[in-house]
């Protein structure tokens, strides 16, 4: 089972990192094309290509426009790591068209002997320039970056060495090749570790919020999940016709003596293999068990009513008082008593007021001798009909004749 759940949570993680880098690429170069287009547009301006070749400046012109708008319009899918991962392979080949494209009209730039040297220069401080981004900027893909930067250069620099005026050119833009592929690497490594730190954090703040909402002994959910849980689903039974919610309060009878018995190590034991039991009998989405406090807990009970839920628990009480618990190899009979109750719009109007009648059930079914299940409807019509300060009082009499 554990090895399970750490390969659910791999994936888990897997996937949000591989939809955190679609994210970023997307972000960070979706814009990209234009760029490519509104460097183009002088650069047809100046070297005259426009008038010598019209049919060939306004193919470019209109490929630079294709692939700007098909690169801002592609964006990632919602979806399985498997969609997000073609998405990614897919949009390197069309983030990339833009680079080709400008590529190509480079080396024609530096080859056309008609073009100014100034010209050629203005030109390849353009691609200079989209390479460094290319290094610098594209570092949630690498191959994205190193292979934007490879059709950069590469045949910016063939074009340069067959020109004997140009060699310099071409062996500086060697150099700083080397520079942009180190770049690209170190941005890559600090991306990936960012990532890494995010991850972390996210952990980290994913088990403080499991912390704040877990009784640390049992295991179960805490008083606070408990309130929050229950004040829900009590309003969803206000508004909701048809939905309903019932709730059990659950007290270990005589814990005080199980721990003056058995010691407090041994009471906390017994408290660990009761929430255990009450973790098996009541598993599944429509069920909430928490312990409340001390040796008290509590159980929701969605979409159920009061009958439904006293048969349930009044099936969990009997088996538990047939079978004592195993607590380090001592077998230690527990007996509880329990309260129940299920949302009455009449009755209650909050959570609240359902708490407090399960509460006096509880504590009336420790008075009537424990070991029982008491319902709010098997309450005496006085007790019932308690509301405010005659409930506090009525609670307060049946505590005091319940512990006596």
């Amino acid at each position: 089972m554990t090895a399970a759940v750490s390969g659910e949570e791999a994936r888990l993680r897997r996937a949000r990192r591989l939809a955190t880098r679609a994210f970023d690429t997307y972000e960070r170069s979706s814009v990209g094309g234009f760029l490519y287009l509104i460097a183009w547009l002088p650069l047809l301006a100046v070297t005259g290509l426009a008038a010598r070749e019209p049919w060939l400046a306004s193919s470019a012109t209109l490929a630079f426009l294709a692939a700007a708008i098909l690169r801002k319009r592609f964006r990632p899918p919602p979806g399985p790591m498997q969609a997000q991962a073609r998405w990614i392979n897919a949009y390197v080949a069309v983030a990339l068209s833009s680079t080709a494209i400008w590529s190509c009209m480079q080396w024609w730039v530096i080859s056309d002997v008609a073009v100014a040297p100034l010209v050629k220069a203005a030109s390849l401080f353009g691609t200079i320039a989209f390479s460094t981004v290319m290094a610098h900027l594209y570092t949630s893909v690498l191959r994205m970056s190193v292979t934007g930067i490879a059709v950069l250069i590469v045949p910016a620099v063939i074009a340069l060495g067959l020109d004997p005026e140009l060699h310099v050119l071409a062996v500086t833009l060697v150099f700083y090749t080397g520079y942009l592929a180190t770049a690209a690497l170190r941005s890559h490594r600090e991306y990936m570790r960012r990532l890494d730190l995010d991850e972390a954090l996210r952990d980290q703040r994913d088990r403080y919020e499991h912390l704040s909402r877990t009784d640390p002994l049992t295991g179960l959910c805490n008083r606070r999940t408990f309130t929050e849980t229950l004040s829900a689903q009590v309003r969803e039974a206000q508004w909701l016709s048809g939905a309903g919610v019932a709730l059990a309060l659950l007290d270990i009878d005589y814990f005080k003596a199980i721990n003056d018995l058995h010691g407090h190590l041994m009471g906390d034991e017994v408290l660990r293999q009761l929430a255990g039991r009450l973790e098996l009998a009541f598993e599944g989405g429509d069920f909430l068990v928490s312990r409340t406090g001390g040796e008290e807990f509590g159980l929701i009970l969605r979409d159920c009513d009061e009958v439904s839920a006293m048969l349930r628990v009044e099936k969990f009480r009997a088996a538990l008082g047939a079978q004592p618990l195993e607590c380090d190899g001592i077998e230690v009979p527990v007996t509880v008593s329990i309260g129940v109750g299920s949302f009455n719009r009449a009755r209650h109007r909050s959570d609240d007021d359902l708490y407090g009648d399960v509460d006096i059930a509880l504590y009336a079914a420790k008075l009537q001798g424990r070991n029982r299940v008491v319902s709010v409807s098997m309450l005496s019509q006085d007790s019932v009909a308690d509301t405010g300060t005659e409930r506090l009082g009525r609670l307060t009499q049946i505590r005091m004749e319940g512990d006596a």
